[in-house]
C-alpha cells in the first residue's frame, strides 16, 4: 500500500508478498502516480454521478435532446474512464478477491447489453449500456484500490466538491446552475437549483447525503471543524433552493438510518441479529408499498394525490408492461422508442423515464429481468447488512454506511428511476457500498489472521 499525502491509502501490488490490512509503509507505485489516480477517481466519481456532464455534452437547456446525436465528448470520456479503470484494476493485488465477493454488481449491466438482442434500436442500448457499466466500474474501482475508511473518506469529499462547485455554477453560469423559463419542459421548475447536475433532483439528493454524512462522520472526513461547518452550511442552501422533497427525504431518511445503524453496532452481540431482523420486517414492507401508502397520505391531507403524475404514469407503465411481459421491451431504447409515444398518447406528457427503479428494470428486462434484480437486491442486503450485525473492529461507526446506501437506493427506487440508469449517482453509491462490503469483510479477515500470526511468533519467542 502507498500513503497518498496524510489521509488516503492506496492499494497496490507488492511482487507477489502477502497482503496486511495494516501495513501502510511499504509501496510500489510513485506518489506521483497515486496522486494521478486519486484525481482520476475523483473526476470519474463525479462525472459518473452526472456532475457536469450536461455541459460536456454541449446540450442546450432550452433545446430537446436529440438521441440520435449522442455527444462525442461524453463518449470519448466514458471510454477512458472504463479503459483506465481496467488498467488500474488489472495493477490492483485485490481484483479478484473483490471481483469474487461483488460481481453481482455486474449482473444488471450484463442484462442491458443482452437486452440489446431484442431492443429497438440495439445501438443505442448498446451506447447505454457501455455507460451504466461505467458508474457500476468507478464504484467498484474505489473500493478495490481504497481501504474501506479511505473509500468513505473519498466519498464524503467528492460529495462535498459537487456541493461548492454547484454553488459556483449558479452564481458563475447560472443558465445552465439554475432551471430557468428557458428550459425545455421545465416551466414548473423556473428558479430551482440544480448546480453542476442536470436536474435539481441530483443536486438535492447530493446534498441531502452530503449534510448526513458531514454530520455523523464529521472528522473522518474533514478535519477541519470550520471548513466542514462551511460545507454544511452550503448543503442545507443547496438542498432548499433546490427544493426537491426527494433531497428532504434523502436527509430525513438518512439520518435515521444512520442514527438507527449506530445504535445497532453498539448493541450486544446477541441482540444484534434480533433487532436487524425486525428492522427488515418492518422496513422493507413499508419501501415495497411506499407509493400507495404516500397516495393515501396526500388524500387524507387534502393534498394532489397523484405524486406530481407519477400515480397515472405507473398505472399506464403497468399496463404497458402486460405487453411485454418476458423480457421487457429493452434497455433504454425499448423506453424511448416504444413507451415514451404510448406513455405521450395515453396521458398527454412525454415523460423522460419511469420515476420508479423498479418499473424501469421492468420496462426494461420484464419479468425475468426483474426477478434478477431482486434476487441483486437481496445480495445487497445481506451483504451490507453482515457489516451492522458483525461490525469489523477496524471499522467501528463507519461499518453503517453500506447498509444505509443500500436501504436509502431502494427507498429511493419507489419514487426515482436510480437502479439501472446511466450516469447516476445513486447506481454509483450501490456499486460503492457493495464494494465496501466486501473490502471490509476481506480486511477484517487479514487483520485476524495478522493478529493470530503475529500472537503465534510472540509464543515462540
Amino acid at each position: 500500500m502507498t500513503r497518498v499525502g496524510s489521509s488516503i491509502t492506496v492499494d497496490v501490488r507488492e511482487a507477489g508478498r502477502p497482503a496486511r490490512a495494516a501495513d501502510l509503509s511499504r509501496g510500489f507505485a510513485s506518489a506521483p502516480a497515486n496522486k494521478f489516480l486519486i484525481v482520476f477517481l475523483v473526476a470519474g466519481l463525479l462525472f459518473e454521478m452526472d456532475a457536469f456532464r450536461m455541459q460536456l455534452s454541449g446540450n442546450d437547456p432550452g433545446a430537446p435532446i436529440d438521441r440520435n446525436a449522442a455527444s462525442m465528448v461524453v463518449q470519448i470520456l466514458t471510454g477512458s474512464i472504463i479503459v483506465v479503470a481496467c488498467g488500474l484494476l488489472l495493477c490492483s493485488r485485490r481484483t479478484s478477491e473483490m471481483a469474487l465477493g461483488t460481481w453481482p454488481i455486474f449482473v444488471m449491466p450484463a442484462m442491458a447489453f443482452v437486452s440489446m438482442l431484442w431492443s429497438p434500436d440495439p445501438d443505442y442500448t448498446l451506447r447505454k449500456s457501455v455507460a451504466f457499466t461505467a458508474a457500476v466500474l468507478i464504484g467498484f474501482l474505489v473500493a478495490t484500490v481504497l481501504s474501506a475508511k479511505d473509500g468513505i473518506r473519498l466519498l464524503g469529499r467528492v460529495l462535498s466538491a459537487a456541493i461548492v462547485l454547484s454553488v459556483v455554477w449558479v452564481y458563475l453560469f447560472p443558465r445552465y446552475g439554475v432551471h430557468n423559463a428557458a428550459d425545455n419542459g421545465e416551466t414548473p421548475l423556473v428558479g430551482d437549483w440544480r448546480g453542476v447536475f442536470s436536474h435539481r433532483t441530483g443536486l438535492g439528493h447530493v446534498a441531502g447525503l452530503t449534510t448526513v454524512l458531514l454530520v455523523f462522520y464529521a472528522s473522518h472526513i474533514w478535519s477541519s471543524r470550520i471548513f466542514r461547518y462551511g460545507i454544511v452550511v452550503l448543503a442545507v442552501t443547496c438542498l432548499i433552493k433546490a427544493d426537491s422533497g426527494g433531497g428532504l427525504l434523502t436527509l430525513t431518511f438518512g439520518a435515521l438510518a444512520l442514527l438507527f445503524s449506530q445504535a445497532l453496532i453498539k448493541m450486544r452481540p446477541t441482540l444484534r441479529g434480533s433487532a436487524f431482523f425486525f428492522m427488515l420486517l418492518t422496513v422493507v414492507p413499508l419501501i415495497l408499498f411506499a407509493p400507495q401508502l404516500l397516495k393515501t397520505l396526500l388524500a387524507v391531507l387534502g393534498k394532489d394525490s397523484d405524486l406530481t403524475g407519477r400515480i397515472p404514469l405507473w398505472d399506464a407503465l403497468l399496463v404497458l408492461a402486460q405487453t411485454h411481459p418476458l423480457l421487457g421491451f429493452g434497455y433504454a431504447a425499448g423506453f424511448a422508442y416504444e413507451v415514451q409515444p404510448r406513455l405521450l398518447a395515453a396521458t398527454g406528457y412525454a415523460y423522460a423515464h419511469c420515476h420508479n427503479g423498479y418499473l424501469e428494470v421492468l420496462i426494461a428486462f420484464g419479468y425475468v429481468g426483474l426477478g434478477i434484480c431482486l434476487a441483486v437486491i437481496i445480495w445487497l442486503l445481506a451483504a451490507a447488512g453482515r457489516l451492522v450485525v458483525a461490525p469489523p473492529k477496524h471499522l467501528g461507526h463507519l461499518s453503517g454506511l453500506p447498509f444505509v446506501i443500500v436501504m436509502y437506493a431502494l427507498g429511493a427506487n419507489c419514487i426515482e428511476s436510480f437502479l439501472i440508469t446511466e450516469s447516476c449517482y445513486a447506481v454509483v453509491l450501490i456499486a460503492l457500498a457493495a464494494g465496501l462490503a466486501t473490502r471490509a469483510r476481506l480486511e477484517d479477515r487479514e487483520l485476524g489472521e495478522w493478529t493470530a500470526s503475529f500472537r503465534q511468533g510472540v509464543d515462540h519467542e
